[in-house]
């Protein structure tokens, strides 16, 4: 009996923790898209720096 309250306290503590993830990250998204949004287009050329090119 005590075995399966563990595994049990386990899942939810887990549940807990993929939704805390996921606001999270749906959080810090929110913050930073408007701002990428609002960034002019930089469109990737053979000149740019191979960094610059995989961001773009």
């Amino acid at each position: 009996m005590e075995k399966t309250t563990n595994m049990r306290e386990i899942g939810q503590l887990m549940s807990v923790a993929i939704a805390a993830v996921l606001f999270g990250s749906t959080m810090i998204l929110s913050a930073v898209g408007p701002a990428r949004a609002s960034e002019a287009p930089i469109l990737a050329s053979s000149d740019m720096p191979a960094p610059a090119r995989y961001l773009a």
